[in-house]
């Protein structure tokens, strides 16, 4: 992709340059950068096409030097400082960042090399995200490379309803390879360059000019020159670049990595459904899930240039054109992209709300067009915004109508002032909301804590995710029980067996979630039908089971 020069960038550089020597140099305000917060910014356009992962792999086994040269991984106190914490304090996040660091490499270091940038730059996607495409910042920052919604979008990057490509390792690595250039071009200096990726340009330029330096080491020792954060950025940053490295070297010799992502693509002509593609070509959704992170729901549109590229799984390249053929889907007619409905419980105010979603009181306002005095109910629905991407963002008409009866309900339930019972209105699942804990759930609906553990086979550690649904209350299908020796048990189906204590002590056995294992991989582990493992877990044999969430292995209760 070419690089759009801006000159006003160029005279800046200049201007630093003659800083650097000691020149009287301009005030901070005479030169008007292009910056990630300036809408001057030119608005770059992201190509989407892209290698399979055989040919990315061999592409980064080729010998590498950046025409941008490397960047300085300097030994000093301040780097030994992170060295020992993420070998000490922080040395489960590095085993984990290091395990899931292999998943992504190989693409995203190809997207650095293709804009010739040093492959360095890679693992500030590690003190960034983790690696993670569900990273989420309380400054609304999302995906790899932590880009909010507007620099995203500025720097090529669509996000909307259906798609945010803030998630996406290729597309994300693209937009910040533009970004990384644009601050080389404007410091000079790889460690400035850094500091201004954490801080902004316009910070570090008034540092530099103010103290005559583009020695990031001498900026550090200057007194509110930088802020705290950004002085312990760089160094940060060194240290987790020089552990991923050479692991072994700083003791990090168990790491579990993830194999690289495997992939074939295909280009759509057509907008498709997820699960119906998944289907057609016979591997799990969550499979194609995986590979594509920037697709918000099930729905896929069609992006750029009415072309959009979809990872497949290696090998279904042959089936890939008549399983695209047959997955084509419309249009959900319902989209929620920028906000989502959270519904009011007891002892909440807008303070509260507006805490939990990341946001301000005067914004849920303009949203819900609130007076200062308006008075909130148990059961009512808040428009609430939706920054960090982790709700529903659409539903089918099925799903309407059935959210439209419970709203029904729930209005109804407010009328007649009859809240005391939430399971009445909302059944007997619930269905969590961001800031939501098992504390919270339990008191909600007067559930002892262990009780919604063991009705959900999960643990206190299980993370629990917005919009997922939990079981608060055996269902009316559910509430057959046989007692043996003072032992309880709740049958799962109607019809089904009743089992005595040594059943149950038979049944015991459980598999806990890895990171990495589907239901897929489970029932093949114990060589269990998957229909039979989904059912006797409650669940769907397309659903997304979570890491350290327990699974019964139903063989055992035949």
């Amino acid at each position: 992709m070419a690089v759009r020069i801006n000159w006003r960038l160029a005279a800046y550089g200049m201007v630093c340059l003659l800083a650097a020597c000691g020149h009287n140099s301009p005030k901070p305000d005479a030169v008007t950068t292009t910056t990630a917060d300036n809408p001057a910014a030119p608005d770059y356009q992201i190509k989407e096409t892209e290698a399979d992962s055989e040919k990315v792999e061999k592409n980064v086994e080729q010998p590498y030097k950046s025409s941008m040269g490397d960047i300085a991984l300097d030994d000093n106190p301040a780097v030994q400082k992170w060295v020992h914490y993420f070998q000490n304090k922080g040395r489960k996040y590095m085993r984990l960042y290091l395990s899931r660091s292999t998943r992504y490499l190989p693409m995203m270091k190809n997207t650095l090399r293709e804009n010739g940038l040093p492959e360095e730059l890679v693992y500030v996607s590690l003190i960034e995200s983790g690696f993670s495409p569900q990273a989420h910042s309380r400054s609304n920052a999302v995906g790899y490379w932590q880009f909010i919604r507007a620099t995203g979008r500025r720097y090529g990057l669509k996000v909307d309803g259906f798609v945010d490509e803030r998630r996406d390792p290729v597309l994300a690595t693209r937009a910040a390879a533009e970004y990384f250039k644009e601050l080389y071009s404007l410091f000079g200096s790889w460690h400035l360059a850094l500091a201004a990726y954490n801080a902004g340009e316009n910070r570090v330029k008034r540092a530099v000019m103010k103290h005559y330096t583009r020695d990031f080491w001498e900026l550090m020792k200057k007194r509110r020159s930088l802020a705290a954060e950004t002085k312990q950025y760089v160094p940060k940053f060194i240290a987790a670049t020089m552990i991923a490295k050479a692991p072994e070297k700083y003791g990090f010799t168990d790491i579990d990595y993830d194999d690289p992502l495997s992939y074939d693509t295909v280009a759509l002509t057509n907008p498709i459904s997820m699960t119906k593609l998944a289907q057609n070509l016979n591997v799990d959704v969550e499979e194609l899930q995986l590979l594509n992170p920037k697709f918000r729901g099930d729905f896929v549109p069609l992006s750029r240039n009415d072309e959009t590229v979809v990872r497949i799984p290696v090998g279904k390249g042959t089936d890939a054109v008549a399983a695209v053929s047959l997955s084509t889907s419309k249009e959900p007619k319902v989209v929620q992209s920028d906000i989502y409905y959270y519904r009011v419980r007891r002892g909440d105010n807008l303070s509260t709300i507006a805490h939990h979603h990341h946001t301000t009181v005067s914004r849920i306002r303009r949203l819900n067009n609130f007076s200062n005095r308006v008075l909130l109910r148990v059961g009512m629905r808040v428009r609430v915004p939706d920054a960090g991407g982790e709700g529903y963002h659409y539903v089918s008409e099925a799903d309407e109508a059935k959210s439209k009866r419970q709203n029904a309900s729930v209005e109804a339930a407010v009328a007649t002032n009859d809240d005391s019972n939430p399971a009445s209105v909302e059944g007997d699942y619930h269905v969590i909301r961001r800031g939501e804990n098992l504390s919270s759930i339990s008191k909600q609906y007067n559930v002892p804590v262990d009780e919604l553990l063991k009705m959900n086979n999960i643990t206190k550690k299980t993370v629990l995710r917005a919009g997922q649904k939990i079981r608060v209350r055996v269902d009316s299908s559910e509430r057959s029980a046989v007692t043996k020796g003072g032992n309880t048990i709740r049958i799962a189906k109607r019809g089904a067996v009743k089992l005595t204590t040594k059943h149950m002590a038979a049944s015991a056995v459980r598999h806990r979630i890895l990171r990495g294992e589907t239901l897929t991989s489970i029932a093949a582990r114990y060589k269990v039908p998957l229909q039979k493992l989904a059912q006797a877990n409650n669940l769907k044999p397309g659903h997304k089971v979570l890491v350290g969430q327990n699974l019964v292995i139903p063989k055992l209760l035949e």
